[in-house]
């Protein structure tokens, strides 16, 4: 027979499975464990040690014995991450701050690319379906559009799998932690910024199909309506993800070039959806023989090396270090651990040029 701490440690651990499911994070006071099991202190604290050892809690002295999240099989500790891409800009950063804080608490996230397509999102959550993981992380695809694939994300959540979402969300799963920029906030700071560099014929260039696209414009029509000033239609300009996937697979910027020609003839500055966009549309002015900044200023989100690089600094707005990356990281924690993070909108800060 095992010993006494040894039994009762097993006893625990399913106390402690049970409280992921009920979203309790602490285990009973060593006093209260003595009363409850009948067993001396010196056993519970064997237990504990060798809970702890195993990586099921963690002691804080003075506050307790807290549930890592951690289960027996190694294979419930890896966590799916979907995400549009892997290489592409910011997406190396975003990834690395995720595995950088999950691995310090020995999860490790498997990363899966979806390329913003819904067809590849569908053929991953059927494979996920076979082996369903404790948290899924999702980056919505064309997130601006229905989803057909929600049926999916259903069988999953009956699957006892729960999802916290980065930048956008199905609304579908309103409950669920999301971790997003203040994309209407960010568009009034840029707004903002222009007009006291004395800029009012201010144009924008937004991605369609996503979220944070829709979101960004909406800021900033409402900034530009705050502060009178017009916004005709042909002062904004829209791309969708195939423009994307032109530009970095096949560095076709002709839609760029459109969009200068149709949307900026009588603008003396221009919102852009991201650096990326920024950065190649910058290109596509001086191509046309326009001066950046000095015939027309760009402002754009996200403060990539792209803001600087080379003679094509614009105005820009970024995050505090690690984020989303590792906020995104933590809600994923919590979840493992059985605990709901509330969502959460990250505030921009002005970078300059």
């Amino acid at each position: 027979m095992a010993p006494k701490y040894r039994q009762l440690s097993d006893r625990l651990l399913e106390v402690i499975y049970q409280n992921i499911e009920d979203g309790i994070n602490k285990l009973p006071t060593e006093q209260e464990l003595c009363a409850q099991y009948k067993v001396s202190r010196q056993t519970v604290r064997l237990s504990l040690s060798l809970l702890e050892e195993k990586g099921f809690i963690e002691k804080r002295q003075g506050s307790g014995s807290y549930i890592t999240g951690h289960f027996q099989d190694r294979s419930q500790n890896v966590i799916a991450v979907l995400v549009n891409s892997e290489n592409d800009y910011f997406y190396p950063s975003l990834l690395s701050d995720i595995q950088t804080f999950l691995s310090r608490h020995n999860f490790i996230p498997r990363i899966y690319v979806t390329g913003n397509d819904t067809f590849t999102e569908r053929g991953i959550l059927t494979d996920l379906l076979e082996a369903p993981p404790r948290v899924l992380l999702v980056e919505g695809c064309k997130s601006a559009l229905p989803n057909p694939n929600l049926d999916l994300y259903e069988n999953l959540k009956k699957k006892g799998v729960r999802f916290v979402f980065l930048h956008n969300q199905y609304p579908s799963f309103p409950d669920c932690t999301c971790i997003k920029d203040d994309n209407i906030g960010g568009s009034l700071l840029l707004v903002q910024e222009l007009i006291k560099s004395g800029h009012t014929a201010i144009g924008g260039f937004f991605k369609s199909d996503d979220a944070q696209g829709i979101e960004r414009y909406q800021g900033f029509m409402e900034a530009m309506r705050n502060a009178l000033l017009p916004v005709p239609d042909h002062r904004i300009g829209w791309f969708n993800t195939g423009d994307l996937k032109n530009l970095r697979q096949q560095f076709d910027t002709d839609f760029l070039k459109k969009l200068a020609q149709n949307h900026l003839k009588d603008c003396t500055a221009v919102i852009c959806y991201n650096n990326e966009i920024a950065y190649e549309l910058a290109k596509e002015l001086k191509k046309m023989s326009f001066s950046v900044p000095d015939d027309i200023m760009i402002a754009s989100f996200d403060n990539t090396y792209l803001a600087t690089y080379h003679d094509t600094a614009f105005l820009t707005i970024a995050h505090s270090l690690h984020e989303p990356g590792y906020p995104a990281a933590e809600a994923i924690l919590n979840e493992l651990k059985g605990i709901h993070t509330p969502s959460l909108e990250l505030a921009w800060q002005v970078k300059g040029l």
